[in-house]
């Protein structure tokens, strides 16, 4: 037999770069193993961590002792850890950072420290510790140690209290914070599945019969490989996902279907649900921090065959994985925008890869990557050019706003108050379209009103100075929000009550400019006085369980007019829906994004498939003032091929993604001329660095560096740099550079974004 290990290195969830060492009690020797939760003593401190490795040899010469194992089996498999090394190395992260990001929140479980009163009414000559004295005797002679180092920040409240230990005058008391499973059963999180799903399905097309025998193939060979199911909206890519689940499953194996928003998950669960009831794991951030903590116990026992969630239910600790599943695969949510600036579905992939289980990717509209990654031959591409059951693509239609005579906006929409009156004449919605709204809601079908912008309007300006109401803390401007009789930043959440005064002239004269879609709902309540018309974006749905109960009304046909954002884009198979109108179609074509253009495609593509799903025939309305863009022209002909040949050749000119490779440098610090100062210093290093004969055999370019097109973002500046080369390797390497040489400070800081989607 082996002897049982002594040591053990333990990595806490947090920012930290290297894991601990810390000594196995005798008691716990042969039981723990890699991936348990352990408690751990860190400086005056309990805390949490998890085991990476066990071993004999210490290279301390004296390690403090692990106090508890916290669970009876480990919270992270092998396979897990293995993909949090990658994560790390990948994305530059320090390994606690990805592990804080993989495990839920109630993971963490830590001390706390309350000081106890020994003596009453004590006092010492040290005026500091008689103040802390003083706040211990307030609160009845007891008080948490957190609570007191946040009312003196300015003190060393630890040393201080150490002393009044040693005193005898106070006592530290530390307990465990309480930590419990709370029981979820399939009833909780598995809606019965409503009406009109049937758990057997439909019959499938050849197309889709074909796909599914080539990832069955696969399956049945238990082995890695990417699929690409290229499908046009509403050809039943959800049908091939199921019943390649089905065939996982009656293999013995399980299954994570990844989605891009949170909002598409009550639609799938409950055919999922239907198809393996009592079988289904949910993972979303929606669910609070107990039921999160629930799901993932319930995953780890074994009681689920399919996981369903977002992108962080990419690290849903699923055993014997068969098939990963990435629906939307082309959408920039799976990308995470704060923390460890990992990518759900390229993660996926190489989860896939350690797994030696097939990925499947899915979407009308993939990413340019991933489509010239199946021209490379890295992936395998699956088509379905047609809807189920012969169903016609709808009908695009371009309408001209440069061109076209336009109505005037009702004006006794605005509200009696001192609310700024709205820009004349500048209505939403053509002639045309009107005319459809009121023709489709007269034939009792659905429509759905697409802007891209939230509240009512986009900012106030002042028509006498030209001054506009900007946020304080960030380099945009401030929105009106009409119903919150406010105006608010979208950044950082600042918020002010509305007022039509100028606050630099004086004069009661600021004008709303700009239109969003709580402007939309009210002239559409107007036009259509007896239409039931629903809003969906952040402002309406964010209540818990409010988007699920608004897309449910929507499904039944209790909602005659969908306003939305984006949010109503992704998914939604609503049958009723017929008519769809895409207002300021070109306002994603303006942003400073090189996917610019590829982002415009496919949104239009995506909330253009919404229509036409049922019996009757979709038409689309896009209203644009850049009529003669070449994306708009491919998004009227259905022709995907035809937009990506037309983008790739652009990329390729530039050296941009799907033909290269970018690494983002963002600097930020509260200070502009600290932030400024080290971006060109920064910029400058690595530039000598590629200079030198042996710096880099792979060219890469070093460009910046430049303010951010949002310069200054919740009270801090930011500049950037962008790497641009062919391979990651070498762009890895510099960018590692780049960390050493930027010291970590709050007075600059540095964020790498490898693979960036967004570099506003």
């Amino acid at each position: 037999m082996h002897e049982p290990h002594k040591f053990a290195r333990v990595v806490i969830p947090s920012p930290l770069d290297q894991p601990l060492i810390y000594r196995i009690p005798e008691a716990a020797a042969g039981q723990l193993t890699v991936g348990f939760r352990v408690l751990i003593p860190l400086q005056r401190r309990t805390v949490t961590g998890v085991v990476l490795e066990t071993f004999n040899e210490s290279p301390l010469p004296a390690a403090r002792d692990i106090v508890a194992i916290l669970d009876d089996r480990p919270i992270l498999d092998p396979a897990l850890l293995k993909l949090a090394h990658w994560l790390s190395q990948y994305y530059l992260a320090p390994l606690g950072a990805v592990l804080a990001t993989m495990l839920p929140p109630n993971s963490r479980r830590n001390s706390k420290k309350t000081a106890v009163l020994k003596t009453e009414q004590p006092i010492v000559d040290d005026p500091l510790s008689q103040q802390l004295l003083d706040q211990i005797g307030r609160r009845k002679g007891k008080i948490q140690v957190k609570t007191l180092a946040r009312r003196f920040p300015e003190y060393n409240v630890d040393r201080l209290l150490a002393g009044l230990a040693a005193s005898g005058l106070i006592e530290i008391e530390e307990r465990l914070t309480q930590q419990r499973r709370k029981s979820i059963g399939p009833a909780a999180t598995e809606p019965p599945a409503p009406q009109g799903w049937s758990a057997q399905g439909f019959e499938m097309t050849a197309a889709q019969t074909e796909a599914l025998r080539v990832i069955g193939s696969r399956l049945e060979d238990g082995r890695f490989e990417t699929f690409l199911l290229h499908g046009v909206t509403g050809s039943g890519k959800t049908e091939v996902y199921l019943r390649a689940i089905e065939h996982a499953r009656s293999l013995g194996r399980r299954s994570l279907i990844l989605i891009p928003e949170i909002s598409l998950t009550p639609q799938l669960l409950d055919r999922v649900t239907a198809r393996f009831p009592g079988r289904v794991g949910v993972l979303h951030s929606a669910l609070t921090a107990a039921e999160r903590w629930s799901q993932w116990w319930r995953i780890v026992g074994g009681h689920v065959d399919v996981v369903i969630g977002a992108r962080s239910a990419v690290f849903a600790p699923i055993d014997n994985l068969g098939l990963i599943v990435v629906d939307e695969e082309h959408d920039p949510s799976y990308k995470q925008e704060d923390g460890v600036l990992y990518n759900g579905r390229d993660v996926a992939i190489v989860r896939g890869k350690f797994a030696d289980c097939p990925v499947l990717l899915g979407s009308a509209t993939p990413a340019l990557e991933s489509y010239e990654n199946c021209r490379q031959g890295r992936y395998r591409l699956l088509k379905i050019p047609q809807r189920v059951e012969q169903r016609p693509l709808p009908t695009i239609e371009i309408t001209d706003l440069r061109a076209i005579d336009r109505a005037p906006v009702p004006q006794s929409s605005r509200s009696q108050t001192t609310e700024p009156p709205q820009e004349p004449a500048r209505p939403l919605l053509s002639n045309t379209l009107i005319e459809l709204l009121r023709q489709n809601f007269a034939a009792r079908r659905q429509s759905l009103i697409f802007l891209n912008r939230r509240g009512f309007a986009n900012f106030l300006q002042c028509i006498a100075c030209g001054h506009v109401w900007r946020c304080p803390y960030c380099s945009v401007t401030l929105t009106v929000h009409r119903q919150q009789k406010s105006i608010a930043c979208h950044h950082c959440e600042y918020r002010r009550p509305v007022t039509a005064f100028c606050p630099e002239c004086k004069n009661e004269s600021l004008k709303q400019v700009g239109a969003g879609t709580e402007q939309v709902e009210a002239v559409l309540r107007e036009l259509l006085p007896q239409a039931r018309i629903a809003r969906m974006d952040r402002d309406t749905t964010s209540r818990r369980g409010s988007q699920e109960a608004l897309l449910r009304r929507w499904g039944k046909g209790e909602v005659d007019v969908m306003v939305g954002t984006q949010m109503i884009a992704k998914g939604h198979d609503v049958s009723g829906v017929t008519l769809v109108g895409a207002l300021l179609a070109d306002l994603s074509l303006n942003l400073p994004d090189f996917r610019a253009a590829e982002r415009t495609f496919q949104l239009l593509s995506q909330v253009a498939g919404r229509s036409g799903r049922g019996d009757d025939p979709g038409r689309v309305i896009v209203q644009t003032y850049a009529p003669d863009h070449y994306a708009l022209k491919y998004l009227v002909a259905h022709d995907y091929q035809g937009f990506f040949a037309a983008e790739s050749e652009l990329r390729r000119a530039l050296n941009y993604p799907p033909h290269g490779r970018l690494v983002h440098l963002r600097l930020d610090g509260p200070k502009v001329a600290a932030v400024e100062q080290q971006a060109q210093r920064l910029a400058a290093a690595l530039r000598r660095s590629l200079a030198r004969p042996a710096g880099c055999r792979e060219p890469i370019e070093v460009l910046g560096p430049a303010p951010s097109p949002i310069e200054k973002l919740r009270n801090r500046f930011r500049w950037q740099i962008l790497l641009k080369g062919k391979q990651s390797s070498a762009l890895l390497d510099l960018a590692r550079q780049a960390r050493a040489l930027v010291p970590r400070s709050r007075a600059v800081r540095l964020h790498i974004d490898v693979d960036p989607y967004s570099m506003l």
